[in-house]
């Protein structure tokens, strides 16, 4: 497994990976595939890559310092719900099976991709509205549950329900999402490390490409309007979803 080109191989597409988990959280899409193709076990890679990640994470938080000063309470709420939620997916998780949810994910994909893509009605003073919040509350625990449970697509879905309940930009809700995937991360390893074999070997491979992609990604977020990043991620996830549909239905 261990050749130059399975190297080359994971160190480049960890740099990708690495990168769009700065950008929307979306690095096992990219990751995963290149994982299967050297020979590692899929479930095996997919918590490798959750601890490869961590690598990615930090750097993302560490990039994205200017726009989490903007708001730190948000992002302390935020961060708090989604590793709460979490915990209580992983502890569903060690009971039951995660295969029904196949066909689940480029569903939840899809909503995201199209949640995303809806205009706000937010009031003209740009304060969001109580029961939004309410329901905020509700959702980003929802998203954490499903981020311990199964994760795959909770960054485009976190991403696109912060994108509902802030007028902040989206550089600004990214970096709140990154700090969030940071904290609830770490508390899926810590539970992964006493439950379920990780690799690592391969760990330090896609550690370094992740970690550098994941400061390339809030970087280029800055130079690209808000605007764009919101509807071209829309566009991004709606056809991966179909993609992904396609794989799971036929």
């Amino acid at each position: 497994m261990f050749t130059l080109t399975n190297i080359i191989i994971l160190v480049v597409t960890s740099i990708i990976a690495g990168t769009l988990n700065g950008v929307v959280g979306m690095a096992t899409l990219a990751l995963y595939p290149a994982m299967l193709y050297v020979g590692i076990e899929p479930i095996t890679a997919n918590v490798t890559i959750t601890v490869g990640l961590l690598f990615s994470d930090a750097s993302a938080v560490l990039s994205s310092r200017k726009e989490l000063k903007a708001d730190v309470p948000e992002t302390i709420k935020v961060s708090a719900l989604v590793t709460f939620g979490s915990l209580f997916g992983s502890i569903i998780l060690l009971y039951s099976s995660t295969e029904s949810f196949k066909k689940v994910v480029p569903i939840i994909i899809l909503f995201s991709g199209i949640l995303m893509a809806l205009p706000k009605k937010h009031s003209s003073a740009g304060k969001v509205k109580t029961w939004v919040k309410l329901v905020s509350i509700i959702a980003l625990a929802a998203v954490g549950v499903y981020e311990g449970y199964f994760g795959a697509g909770t960054g485009v879905l976190l991403t696109a329900v912060l994108s509902r309940i802030t007028t902040a930009p989206y550089a600004e809700y990214n970096a709140t999402r990154n700090m969030a995937a940071l904290c609830a991360d770490i508390l899926s390893v810590i539970i992964f490390i006493f439950t379920i074999p990780i690799d690592w070997l391969v760990v330090p491979i896609i550690a370094v490409g992740l970690f550098l992609g994941g400061y390339l990604g809030p970087i280029v977020v800055r130079f690209i309007p808000s605007k764009v990043m919101q509807y071209g991620i829309s566009i991004f996830a709606i056809i991966v979803s179909l993609y992904l549909g396609y794989q799971a239905f036929f």
